[in-house]
């Protein structure tokens, strides 16, 4: 089946992961396919990244990678439509069953059938055409993953470029659910390490043994700051990282080697730290949790990022790009929002900042059975029942501290009106509003 290639080159991109140099290649090469060959997962990352939407064929014949490894890059790259080929005994295989399942378009069992393969691509390269018109931003990096057009996303998306090329040590600090990693990411793939590897550790997830491990390895296993030499290394909430963890890391950042009595290799690290944290660090090395001098070696460059409700302009957009999102990756019917479903959108504070708006968002896409979400798809408050909780939550602790006051003054009631500032008539007022009149056996025991 043949197209006209020139009229999109990277819609006529394909991407093949693993494997070997096939005949099936050769033929689609001939049909005018723009063919690009991966052996290694991290290089087939930046080439997607690169290329945008595409056809992608992630050959797990030969057994060349983890299936987890390759699940994490096609899981990555939702822009790509992916097929696989596997040889027939694999489809009794569990694991790779549920793989085809949930990532894949087609898949294709060794020899691969030319005239078959060139007809199922061809149906998806006019596929991923449609796909383009409907999500016209699909595979677009311009914004390196931040979105949003407020003033705030505006200046964080120009410190990341000023930032990146620097290759110090980042601290990314802001509440939690602001998107601290994803910022730390685009400063990783605007940098001149964007071809070599990133990794994350969440020092809040793990046990300090657990992170011991993960961090440094042990003789039989590379930890993740040898596997970051040349790339990147993310610190998530580097406040809870164990004091003994932190010297490690200072002497990785001043001599660029580990202190560890295992360690085999000879050359150097080139390891870039960023760093993340929703606390007050200086009060962390004030109370002695942290290291004064890591402090001071990870604080070399600072990005604050803004919460959700200093960006609230943002709302709107950022719930239309993560609709689009989950709508094509479930395979939904939604496609936008009512006007009333906006307007609880746009007047709700986000306490969990853009994590909770992406959580919200999933659920409503993953409920609504037409092409509109509805304001009762979203579990959000509507502004009046929004002000009746307020006002539910103000009276529950009036009521909880008279109840206290009472208590400590065994339910004297000019005592405890002298206690809290008022007058004996208006403690009385406020027992009667809460029903809270006490008697003798209750309060004077």
């Amino acid at each position: 089946m043949g197209f006209d290639s020139g009229t999109d080159k990277t819609l006529s991109s394909l991407v093949v992961v693993g494997g070997t140099y096939e005949p099936w290649l050769a033929t689609l090469e001939q049909a005018g396919w723009h063919c690009h060959r991966c052996y290694d997962l991290r290089a087939a990352q930046s080439l997607l990244q690169d290329i945008g939407p595409c056809i992608g064929i992630v050959d797990l014949s030969h057994d060349d990678f983890s299936l987890n490894g390759v699940a994490s890059l096609v899981n990555r790259n939702k822009q790509v439509r992916w097929l696989a080929l596997v040889r027939e005994n694999q489809l009794t295989n569990e694991a790779i069953c549920q793989f085809i399942v949930s990532f894949c378009i087609d898949y294709f069992t060794s020899p691969v059938p030319n005239s078959q393969l060139m007809s199922t691509i061809g149906h998806q390269l006019g596929m991923l055409r449609l796909e383009r018109q409907v999500w016209p931003q699909l595979g677009d990096h311009s914004d390196m993953g931040l979105e949003g057009a407020s003033p705030a996303m505006k200046k964080l998306r120009d410190q990341v470029r000023r930032v990146a090329p620097t290759d110090v040590s980042v601290l990314i600090a802001g509440e939690s659910g602001t998107g601290k990693e994803l910022v730390a990411q685009a400063v990783h793939h605007a940098s001149t390490r964007a071809k070599a590897r990133f990794e994350s550790i969440k020092c809040s997830a793990l046990a300090d043994e657990q992170m011991q491990q993960a961090l440094l390895g042990d003789e039989h296993s590379r930890g993740k700051i040898r596997q970051c030499h040349k790339g990147t290394l993310f610190f998530d909430e580097i406040g809870d990282l164990p004091l003994h963890l932190q010297g490690h890391l200072l002497h990785l950042l001043q001599e660029g080697t580990l202190d560890i009595s295992h360690d085999k290799y000879e050359h150097d690290l080139d390891v870039r730290v960023i760093a993340s944290t929703h606390m007050d660090l200086e009060k962390r090395v004030a109370e002695g949790l942290f290291r004064e001098d890591l402090y001071y070696r990870l604080n070399v460059l600072r990005i604050n990022m803004p919460s959700l409700k200093d960006r609230q302009s943002d709302v709107p957009d950022l719930a239309e790009y993560f609709l689009l999102k989950f709508a094509r990756q479930y395979n939904t019917q939604a496609r936008t929002f009512s006007d009333e479903a906006k307007r609880v959108l746009s007047s709700y504070s986000w306490p969990g900042n853009v994590r909770e708006l992406i959580n919200q968002v999933k659920r409503a896409v993953l409920l609504a059975d037409h092409l509109v979400i509805e304001a009762e798809h979203l579990d959000l408050p509507r502004q009046g029942d929004y002000k009746q909780s307020l006002r539910k939550i103000r009276e529950e602790s009036e009521r909880d501290a008279l109840i206290a006051v009472l208590e400590e003054n065994k339910g004297q009631v000019s005592a405890a009106a002298k206690e809290l500032g008022v007058s004996r008539a208006t403690m009385y007022r406020l027992l009667n509003k809460h029903n809270l009149i006490p008697s003798p056996r209750t309060f004077r025991q």
